[in-house]
């Protein structure tokens, strides 16, 4: 407890929770109070008995001023202030002793002593130890009272303050209280928040945020239809030649290396991972088609860099694509995204008709990101199921960011 006592994080979530709930009650007093003393104003106004109300009237008055003081402060202060908390606390209790001096000296009892001291221990917490010395004080100023009209009698002032001790007791007790009460509600609202974490970044790393956002809120998402989504395919070729003499462990590994550095430049240039399937890597972008085309240039690095480390020949097929198509979950349990249309289907026939090490785009990818890479045109290609399509290869970013001379030089 005592490490979490001093951490920051809980230090400021517990000044922020004391000081709401500390403002929510003063509203409610600053309220309550003017009305409560006007009755009973008046009710001791037709008291031939009572005694002179301008104590009760001071105190009234000082009491709203108090709780008004933190209405202005928390209109004024950006965040809640654990100096300015404190301070109110001990204005508080100052006012509750206040209270059971005069009702002391008036040989009225000590319900509004009482009620108040264990009210403010109950509502807020406080980090430091700055009530205790005040009980201590609040008990001496009691006793100074019984004192005073006892005429000096030490058993009889002993035995008065029997009920306020006891009070402070409990008042012990309940900040010990309020404090484990708020600090187990500190560690399970961040042990929730952690899970919560958790749980959305696995979410968020299956699917799209803003899908991932709408099946928390909603239950399911709505198929989402793109005028212009960017589609790219890859492929690793004759990679079921090479991991025949593999064991399965060893080409999972192989697959995941590769296929985690694809991840973090999908990561790095903003486009979504769609899936992969066994040695393809599919991907899209329904903002920037020329982040495609970086990302192709650089999933050709990675793999280089990954042959010069393992002594390996591999090589890639890309092909990227351009146009209309539709973006969605299917089903209610284990969710998948994915898109569907004729830009995804010529994606992938243009991976599939290119060439070891190419990258194969459309003449809608040259027209929408040609101002910044360098192509070359191969002509009419005949896509299966889809017909000729004029095509071009991608060969290189005519400004070539630092980032990819440093993937070629890793």
């Amino acid at each position: 407890m005592g490490g979490t006592m001093e951490d920051a994080a809980f230090v400021q979530w517990l000044t922020h929770r004391s000081w709401t709930v500390t403002v929510r009650y003063s509203k409610v007093v600053a309220v309550v109070l003017p009305l409560a003393s006007l009755a009973t104003n008046l009710q001791l106004l037709h008291d031939p008995a009572a005694p002179s109300l301008g104590w009760l009237i001071a105190w009234q008055v000082a009491t709203e001023a108090v709780f008004l003081s933190m209405l202005l402060a928390d209109r004024w202060q950006a965040s809640a202030s654990e100096l300015l908390l404190n301070a109110f606390c001990a204005a508080f209790i100052g006012l509750c002793t206040w209270s059971g001096m005069v009702d002391i000296s008036m040989h009225r009892d000590l319900s509004v002593y009482a009620a108040g001291m264990t009210f403010g221990a109950a509502v807020a917490a406080m980090r430091r130890r700055i009530r205790q010395p005040l009980y201590a004080l609040s008990v001496i100023g009691l006793g100074c009272a019984f004192w005073q009209r006892e005429g000096g009698d030490l058993e009889r002032t002993l035995t008065g303050l029997l009920n306020p001790f006891c009070v402070v007791v409990l008042c012990l007790w309940l900040d010990r209280f309020t404090f484990a009460r708020d600090l187990a509600l500190y560690t399970e609202t961040q042990r929730a928040e952690t899970e919560r974490k958790r749980a959305d970044e696995v979410l968020h790393n299956a699917l799209p945020r803003a899908v991932a956002e709408e099946i928390k809120r909603d239950g399911r998402a709505r198929a989402r239809k793109f005028d212009n989504l960017g589609v790219l395919f890859a492929d690793i070729v004759g990679f079921t030649r090479f991991s025949s003499g593999l064991p399965p462990e060893q080409l999972v590994l192989v697959l995941d290396d590769i296929f985690s550095g694809f991840d973090r430049l999908a990561d790095w240039h903003g486009v979504e991972k769609i899936k992969t399937i066994g040695d393809a890597y599919m991907a899209v972008s329904h903002v920037r088609v020329d982040a495609l085309c970086r990302l192709a240039l650089d999933m050709r690095l990675v793999l280089a860099r990954y042959n010069r480390e393992n002594g390996t020949e591999l090589a890639m097929r890309i092909g990227v694509h351009a146009g209309p198509a539709v973006g969605g979950v299917l089903g209610v349990r284990r969710f998948l995204y994915d898109v569907w249309g004729d830009t995804v289907n010529v994606a992938s026939r243009l991976e599939s008709s290119g060439r070891e090490g190419g990258i194969q785009v459309s003449e809608a990818v040259v027209r929408q990101a040609g101002a910044a890479f360098d192509f070359s045109a191969r002509g009419l290609v005949d896509l299966r199921g889809r017909g000729p399509l004029l095509a071009y290869w991608l060969l290189r970013e005519r400004v070539a960011p630092v980032a990819r001379a440093e993937l070629q030089a890793a």
